[in-house]
């Protein structure tokens, strides 16, 4: 590169970049530097305290051979030095907070970067009662240091990547090389690397982008914020994407029963935790398919119900102006309001639209004769064990699948309920997360991961990881 069609460009660009600040500086005796950065993403006080102070001192040097590169070397207290390569490499380094020096054909960039990043704060989306509660946040550094500080060890492989034809963003691929499986990693860097976009902005572009080409609605990523559960699925053998100005990663691969596991699973008693892992399965059926059961007992198939049970429901729908299937509606939609709603409004005013949405409109409901009370136990029951799942990514396929069974039944029955029901268990069989078997470790059947996947083991007796997951079967001893 030649320095003045580089300081031509430059100049040419400050026309329309307001922050580009370009500083002439001299030398030695007849010898002009010239200091780029910008100003928006870059710290004035460390240009100020170290690289122009460093000029300054040697503006009077009489040196007639002068080695700027060498003298940077030694002098300029910056430990990131980089070598630019081309003009596209510079405007890189530029954008990432870095303070070029052009001085003849020596092109240098040191770190400069500012801090326009909040702090390491508690985790909002994943809310933790007991263990750590520091987060990811938008600094890439930091949170490969939240990940460095947990898991110190030489087989800690880090891949960056550059994403996006704008706005160039750093991803990073971690795993661990003696652990995990290398294919999968490969596979995953070169989805990332496949990504033709003007711009990502967060890792759920990622997430989007590099998605298999299942047809369903189950995730088959996880999204996580929090430091201490990302460390422990690498020791697992998981693989994690990383995003700059993203306060959040990907976890790959993913299957069905991790969206029912928790890191503080493993801060709590084996035996309690066991219990609440089989909760937390039971109640995601029950909040998919306890609707359509209901409609096809109630509507279609009264036999299989005890005539003193039946006589109770018919006494309650006395007066009722509407059918079933449309009370179920009514009150479903209802509540995908009141969540919608409670999601989007401040905390402390959720609980106050909550209890409004939940008691008063279902009381008065009842008490107008427009639903009948047994229809809002149904609903109240549905919509409670939907937000048993530990990651909020499964709304989604809860909400498919109950209205894909209430359709079921509304034109067969229950022959329509078995049908939907074979078929969510056919989707859920047919589903893969890079090569792996969606449903492991039930199907395929593993007897050894059997020990921490419903029933959670204790540590001590943690020796093997999933045979499935990671090459390096070995835990300890």
């Amino acid at each position: 590169m030649n320095s003045k069609d580089v300081l031509r460009k430059l100049y040419k660009l400050k026309k329309t970049m307001p922050d580009l600040m370009i500083k002439e500086l001299s030398y030695g005796l007849f010898s002009t530097v010239y200091v780029v950065a910008i100003e928006t993403v870059c710290s004035t006080d460390r240009i100020n305290d170290f690289i122009l102070k460093f000029f300054g001192n040697k503006r009077n040097s009489a040196k007639k051979n002068i080695n700027i590169n060498k003298d940077l070397q030694q002098f300029v207290p910056g430990i990131n030095k980089k070598t630019i390569k081309d003009f596209d490499n510079l405007l890189y380094f530029l954008f990432s907070g870095f303070t070029v020096i052009i001085y003849d054909k020596t092109f240098l960039a040191f770190e400069t970067r500012a801090s326009i990043d909040r702090g390491v704060n508690p985790p909002t989306s994943e809310p933790v009662t007991r263990g750590p509660k520091d987060s990811f946040n938008e600094n890439y550094n930091t949170n490969l240091g939240l990940i460095r500080k947990r898991v110190k060890s030489k087989d800690l492989i880090i891949e960056e990547l550059t994403v996006g034809r704008e706005s160039k963003s750093k991803v990073a691929v971690i795993y661990m090389g003696n652990i995990c499986d290398i294919n999968v990693a490969n596979k995953i860097i070169k989805d990332i690397e496949d990504i033709d976009i003007d711009g990502v902005f967060d890792i759920n572009y990622i997430k989007e982008l590099i998605r298999n080409q299942n047809y369903t609605f189950f995730p088959t990523m996880i999204v996580s914020e929090k430091p201490d559960d990302t460390s422990k699925n690498l020791l697992d053998g998981k693989i994690i994407v990383m995003m700059e100005n993203s306060p959040e990663v990907l976890l790959l691969p993913t299957f069905f029963i991790n969206f029912f596991q928790n890191n503080e699973d493993y801060y709590r008693k084996p035996f309690f935790v066991s219990f609440v892992r089989i909760i937390r399965i039971l109640s995601f059926f029950i909040s998919i398919i306890l609707p359509a059961l209901f409609l096809s007992l109630l509507t279609y198939d009264q036999e299989i119900l005890p005539t003193s049970l039946m006589i109770n429901f018919a006494a309650q729908r006395n007066n009722i102006p509407f059918p079933t299937i449309v009370e179920l509606c009514i009150l479903l939609f209802i509540f995908e309001i009141i969540y919608e709603g409670d999601a989007r409004t401040p905390s402390s005013s959720s609980t106050s639209l909550s209890i409004l949405g939940a008691l008063v409109l279902g009381d008065a409901a009842v008490n107008a004769g427009l639903i009948s009370p047994i229809v809002v136990i149904v609903v109240a029951i549905s919509s409670i064990t939907s937000l048993l799942s530990v990651f909020q990514e499964m709304q989604t396929p809860i909400r498919f699948w109950r209205y894909t069974l209430l359709i079921f039944v509304l034109f067969f029955g229950i022959v329509g309920f078995c049908v939907g029901c074979t078929l969510l268990l056919i989707n859920l069989c047919t589903i893969e997360s890079y090569g792996k078997s969606y449903l492991s470790p039930f199907a395929p059947f593993d007897l050894q991961a059997q020990g921490n996947a419903v029933i959670r083991r204790n540590l001590r007796h943690l020796k093997f990881r999933k045979s499935y997951l990671s090459n390096n079967h070995v835990r300890k001893g």
